[in-house]
């Protein structure tokens, strides 16, 4: 089949910065892309993040459109799909319309909420002992309480904007947003339903929620979307999407997911121990199991891979490019390189942090950097949490700077794995490494030193996510195999480890574990 014949999926990646759309073909080629900007809206001193959830299906209707128009594609499509940023929750009511904003994953308002319903003696790790053991004994994670979840939000607008939740019919994940106005469906997945902390463990499919979790929170079920297996085919696009995207009747839209998943299957994650990392605007892990794990002492779990009887093993270490991007917007852009780059080409910016670390050596002349600007996810949230840049002397560089936080990305990575590997039954044998930090060249080999693993660049990281999202629709439409499209994908590069490094990243590891745990108690001061 030639390329000007194949079929096509129509791939939506919304994040928390703005929305991606491409078209991806059957050999997983991107045909066309196109990107837009969201902005949040801080509310309530800061603690309030919120963004306009209507405004983001205008934009990926506009953007859609213009790249079925640029590839010529509109009655090759077959599917659409999507992935989405989670931990941000839309209230909607009867009609599909959303009645307030997004509160987003950053928003703490509803933090004091969940601790008042969850805490209580004796306790451990903030939780009531008896409470928690409710949670992990049915669901296997308990809400979170930094306030981030859905019925977390759920109790934040039942009590601080009644108004607001007495018009909520739904509370809706972000991806489950999009399909309900693609298709009308009011629905979710195991996947994106994770987020609600309300789904039983039951075999892979099988998921229902609790509803005495539900009601011991003091929330309505109804207002809980219905369950659908990862990966279900919702049916056609309503009338009116299909004719202002000039699209063909026989168009299915698919049940969508996190955008860590869409990135694991971008990165060809399909089989047991298949593992990806990612450094986007957050660092990511993902390892393929074949059964639920979840080790809450350790920030460790698994969710359910749209891949039949799967999951993927999910570490998140913490923030990735936003830490790279603080340092150059706040303390190295002077009048030199770093200024005068054209900040529309995500890849010079890039390349010149690439050169620039790559002519510090090994340990960064002495600087760590302590990624936690924005709080810890792993191993323990914290949002007291913070970052810096420890042992800096006189002649240290901007060069050191800027590698101290690649080598920052790869212990994060080598710890959260070093704790997953507890939890498999074999051997991780290589990495296939994705997102924006993947069109770098001196990461990779960073990260494949402290791993002491093969690290495999692939070809157009950036588009892991959206590709991702077509390898499922493809494969539950019958026309492409996950395993077919395994052998599909393109490896730009591969990193081997340097068995002379092994030994310092095996220290620096020891070191930036030591830092974490000394510096909690002195952040923790700082920041009440």
């Amino acid at each position: 089949m030639t390329d000007s014949n194949s079929k096509c999926v129509l791939s939506i990646d919304l994040g928390s910065s703005g929305p991606k759309i491409s078209i991806v073909n059957e050999n997983g080629d991107i045909l066309a892309t196109r990107s837009g900007m969201f902005k949040n809206i801080y509310v309530d001193g800061g603690d309030g993040v919120e963004q306009d959830a209507e405004e983001w299906w205008t934009q990926i209707l506009r953007l859609s459109k213009e790249v079925i128009e640029e590839s010529g594609t509109a009655k090759r499509i077959v599917a659409i799909g999507n992935c989405a940023q989670y931990f941000s929750s839309i209230p909607v009511d009867k009609d599909g319309n959303a009645v307030h904003n997004c509160i987003m994953w950053e928003d703490s308002r509803a933090s004091k909420h969940i601790i008042k319903a969850m805490g209580g003696f004796p306790s451990i790790m903030g939780y009531n002992i008896f409470k928690l053991l409710r949670w992990l004994y049915s669901v296997g994670i308990p809400p979170i309480l930094l306030g981030v979840d859905a019925s977390s939000h759920m109790l934040l607008l039942k009590n601080e904007m009644p108004n607001v939740w007495e018009k909520t019919y739904k509370v809706l994940e972000p991806s489950d947003f999009i399909n309900l106005k693609l298709t009308g469906k009011f629905q979710t997945n195991e996947n994106n339903g994770f987020s609600y902390t309300m789904i039983r463990k039951a075999p892979w499919g099988k998921g229902t929620y609790n509803k005495k979790l539900v009601k011991y929170l003091g929330l309505d079920i109804d207002k809980y979307p219905d369950i659908f297996p990862v990966g279900e085919n919702l049916g056609s696009p309503k009338n009116e999407v299909i004719e202002y995207l000039g699209l063909s009747q026989n168009v299915s839209v698919f049940s969508g997911m996190q955008d860590t998943t869409a990135c694991m299957l971008g990165g060809g994650a399909f089989d047991d121990l298949d593992t990806v990392i990612e450094i986007g605007t957050t660092l990511n892990t993902g390892v393929v199991v074949p059964k639920r794990i979840i080790d809450i002492l350790n920030g460790i779990y698994s969710v359910s891979s749209p891949v039949p009887n799967k999951y993927i093993l999910v570490g998140e270490p913490g923030a990735g490019a936003k830490s790279l991007n603080y340092l150059l917007n706040n303390l190295l852009r002077v009048d030199d390189s770093l200024s005068r780059i054209n900040d529309d080409s995500e890849e010079h910016h890039a390349k010149i942090a690439d050169e620039m670390a790559a002519l510090s050596p090994v340990g960064s002349n002495g600087v760590i950097f302590l990624p936690w600007i924005f709080g810890s996810t792993f191993p323990e949230a914290d949002t007291n949490m913070r970052g810096g840049f420890i042992n800096l002397r006189p002649d240290n560089t901007r060069n050191d700077m800027i590698r101290a936080i690649f080598e920052s990305y790869a212990l994060n990575f080598k710890w959260v794995l070093e704790t997953k590997n507890k939890n498999l039954k074999g051997k991780i044998a290589k990495v296939n490494f994705t997102g924006g930090g993947a069109m770098w060249e001196t990461a990779p080999q960073i990260v494949a030193d402290a791993l002491q693993i093969p690290v495999h660049l692939m070809d157009e990281p950036r588009q892991a996510n959206t590709k991702g999202i077509a390898f499922m629709c493809f494969n539950n439409l019958g026309l492409v195999t996950y395993d077919e499209m395994k052998s599909k994908l393109k490896v730009k590069k591969v990193f081997h480890p340097q068995k002379e490094n092994f030994a310092f990243y095996d220290k620096q590891l020891v070191i930036f574990k030591q830092l974490f745990k000394k510096m909690r108690p002195i952040f923790a001061s700082l920041n009440q």
